[in-house]
């Protein structure tokens, strides 16, 4: 009865076989015959498997994990997710002799409708397809409705089949919640996962009410309740993110550092996930976590969809900046690694100029940071005589700026950045950037400084010692005086103290602050705050 069902189901799909071994490629196509399929077609790597795909809509896609040189099965399945070739009405089975944590795993989270390990047999295909078969045909009609972006009908069905108590209501309850999340119906998705927990405790509910709490604002709760799903079922590398999205929310940002990295330790084949690690680490002043990250990156990167220029970038920036200034093996080391991975970038991507103008003013800092000043301003100047100021993107510009600094081209820097800062006023994103660096084209080790004492002032004013105050501000704008708000955090601590103290000589030292950060332009977001302590400033009897 198996045989004949698994016959007719067969018989009318279309399979691909993905293997770079040839005997392995024809005995599965062997197997599948047999069960009735008169469609199969085998490839022997990844990029047949693609191109396959760009003209054949394959029903069922039967891959193996390791295919030798290139893309491996991971990377097949990433790309036809990302490009929507593969449909919700689809199947891809990865088939793998590595049934390591890590090969799983990694895999796991892009979604294989199965993952069989080899060597298989004739009785395991037979039975894992009949299973999956089965159930590809008895959801097809939602799924298709899925895939034509058709919500409504793809609901309406979800709740027929739950009616009906189907062995397949559990997958539809789910579905369904997805659905009404998708839609931003929070509510009607919480009474479904709620519904659930009031029964049994099971993860994806867990994952699927965490999701509802936050998009309602509810971080502490969703924090919670995704912590316990780390606690329960450690492997669910879903609910370390949902950890660590919370996290952010609640200003928790060392936390959720942790969490990620505990997610990438877990799981580490996630391109996107160790660029979000790196990228959170640097806002946490930790390039030795960054650049460990990009690195992982990188590796796991190569040949994927995820590959490109601006990860190689990233990279080598973060090397280059831990690189500079120290002196010892491990600096020269780093320096090195950072000019390797910008050489990749003039090699895998070639044809893009931008990338590869960034990549040479890179390479200018890396220079700058190991004393090699002459070297560093040759190639800056390589780099302008190719680009147009008037016209330069805000990657490059910056990425020209920052080079600027480095070999001491303070005032064209600046020049650049304001600049800049006219042409993308209505980009928040890049004015964000733009200020970021207008403000401290420091190092890292010496920003870190600047804002402990910050911070301290902050501390200091709060408590109302103006003294102590005045003294943790000056340390910080002495180690960046081009810092619009640490400029003003003192000049308005020094006109508080002239206000209680009539103590005339702390208005020198508001002047100060404002003539060195009168260079910022309207579109900074401390402009206006500048403009309030000029007023200030200008209606004191002194300043007449």
């Amino acid at each position: 009865m198996s045989n004949r069902k698994l016959n007719t189901l067969c018989n009318q799909l279309k399979f691909l076989v993905v293997d770079d071994f040839e005997n392995f490629r024809t005995s599965l196509r062997l197997m599948l015959t047999s069960f009735g399929a008169s469609f199969v077609d085998t490839v022997a790597n990844a990029d047949q498997a693609l191109n396959q795909c760009k003209f054949t809509s394959y029903d069922v896609i039967l891959c193996d994990f390791n295919l030798g040189s290139g893309k491996n099965g991971q990377q097949i399945l990433e790309e036809l997710r990302i490009k929507k070739r593969l449909k919700r009405t689809h199947l891809f089975v990865m088939i793998s002799a590595d049934t390591s944590k890590e090969a799983v795993l990694g895999t796991r989270e892009y979604q294989p409708d199965a993952y069989i390990a080899k060597p298989v047999t004739r009785n395991t295909l037979e039975e894992r397809l009949l299973q999956l078969l089965t159930q590809q045909a008895a959801l097809k009609p939602i799924n298709r409705e899925i895939d034509l972006d058709n919500a409504a009908k793809a609901i309406s069905l979800c709740k027929q089949e739950i009616e009906r108590k189907t062995r397949y209501r559990s997958w539809c309850l789910q579905t369904l919640a997805e659905l009404y999340l998708s839609l931003g119906d929070n509510s009607s998705a919480q009474k479904i996962y709620s519904d659930i927990l009031a029964n049994r405790q099971v993860d994806w509910a867990k994952l699927g009410l965490g999701k509802v709490l936050y998009n309602t604002n509810k971080y502490q709760e969703a924090k919670s309740l995704y912590s316990e799903v780390v606690k329960k079922s450690p492997y669910i590398v879903e609910a370390y993110e949902g950890v660590s999205e919370t996290c952010l929310k609640l200003g928790q940002r060392k936390e959720a550092q942790t969490a990620l990295e505990e997610a990438v330790s877990i799981s580490p084949r996630m391109v996107k996930r160790q660029c979000k690690l790196a990228e959170l680490c640097i806002t946490n002043n930790d390039l030795v976590g960054a650049s460990g990250a990009f690195r992982r990156a990188v590796t796991y990167g190569e040949n994927s969809v995820h590959e490109s220029p601006s990860l190689y970038l990233s990279f080598g920036r973060c090397l280059s900046e831990l690189a500079t200034g120290d002196q010892t093996p491990a600096g020269e080391s780093l320096a090195a690694e950072a000019a390797n991975v910008t050489e990749k970038v003039f090699s895998k991507f070639s044809y893009d100029e931008d990338a590869c103008n960034n990549a040479l003013l890179v390479q200018a800092r890396v220079h700058a940071g190991r004393g090699r000043m002459d070297k560093a301003k040759e190639t800056l100047e390589e780099v302008e005589s190719l680009l147009d100021n008037d016209t330069v993107s805000v990657d490059t510009g910056l990425e020209l700026s920052r080079t600027m600094y480095a070999v001491g081209n303070l005032e064209e820097a600046e020049a650049l950045l304001i600049e800049l800062s006219q042409r993308f006023e209505d980009n928040p994103e890049a004015l964000a950037l733009i200020e970021a660096l207008m403000d401290e084209p420091e190092s890292l080790e010496t920003r870190i400084k600047a804002k402990s004492f910050n911070k301290t002032g902050i501390q200091l004013f709060e408590k109302g010692k103006l003294n102590e105050a005045i003294e943790a501000f000056n340390s910080a704008v002495q180690l960046t005086p081009k810092h619009a708000a640490l400029n003003l955090n003192l000049a308005q601590v020094t006109l508080r103290k002239f206000q209680n103290e009539n103590d005339t000589e702390t208005l020198d030292i508001a002047r100060q602050c404002l003539e060195r950060i009168k260079h910022i332009p309207k579109q900074h977001k401390q402009y206006r705050r500048l403009q309030h302590i000029k007023n200030s400033l200008a209606k004191n009897p002194l300043e007449q």
